[in-house]
């Protein structure tokens, strides 16, 4: 222990060691100040930037097209109704969202005391591009009381129409987010069947009930996205 503490205090003790000692200590707090101020005054707006990400608004405006159809169906017969967005809708708005299907009747024979007819519809999942597996869908619906079966069918994977905010990225990436064309494009396919429930006078041979008028009215939901940065 002597022979080491001898040793260090002869390195201290020389002249030329100190001088070697110093210069090693103000090199290393040059170093050390010269990354301190890198980091603090050079990279500051850099490292700032990681960190202060823009917040950006995202809302929808909605443009719906709605068209029906009246179509007379037999007793036990099945037919099928199409609906067609008009081109022009896809290309004057960011996108197709949802698509509402309303399909009404009354019973329309005339005959004393006929019950209402049993209705039901299908929207088939094919001929279109649309989300066809979102669980919020309502594809089928059966009636027999006159009631109007409503049908839901999500077009634009995720649209919802609610507006939200987020953050990071940058504008244009949720505009192109939520502007495609092809969502929508196609043919829908609903399939109606009409089952003629006879009225209590169905035995006299002039009272019969053979069909059943049926109106489907389609509600195309087309939107336009705007995204705005927030202060």
């Amino acid at each position: 222990m002597t022979s080491e503490n001898n040793i260090i205090k002869d390195l201290f003790s020389e002249e030329r060691s100190r001088k070697v000692l110093s210069i090693y200590w103000t090199f290393l707090v040059v170093i050390l100040i010269y990354h301190a101020t890198v980091f603090w005054v050079i990279m500051q707006d850099d490292i700032q930037s990681k960190f202060d990400k823009s917040t950006f608004s995202i809302e929808f405006e909605e443009i719906s097209e709605i068209s029906s159809e009246s179509r007379t169906i037999n007793d036990g017969e099945e037919s099928v109704i199409q609906y067609t967005a008009q081109p022009e809708l896809f290309a004057s708005h960011s996108g197709f969202g949802m698509l509402y299907v309303n399909i009404s009747y009354t019973e329309t024979s005339g005959e004393f005391a006929d019950p209402c007819d049993t209705v039901s519809a299908d929207l088939a999942p094919t001929g279109a591009n649309a989300d066809w597996n979102n669980p919020n869908n309502e594809l089928s619906g059966v009636a027999s009381n006159c009631e109007t079966i409503s049908l839901v069918l999500h077009i634009f994977p995720e649209y919802t129409g609610d507006s939200y905010k987020s953050i990071g990225l940058n504008q244009q990436y949720y505009i192109d987010m939520w502007t495609n064309p092809s969502h929508g494009e196609g043919t829908f396919n609903l399939e109606v069947e009409v089952i003629v429930n006879e009225p209590v006078t169905s035995g006299i041979p002039t009272v019969s009930d053979t069909d059943e008028e049926v109106t489907v009215t389609w509600e195309a939901v087309f939107f336009d996205v705007s995204v705005d940065e927030v202060q």
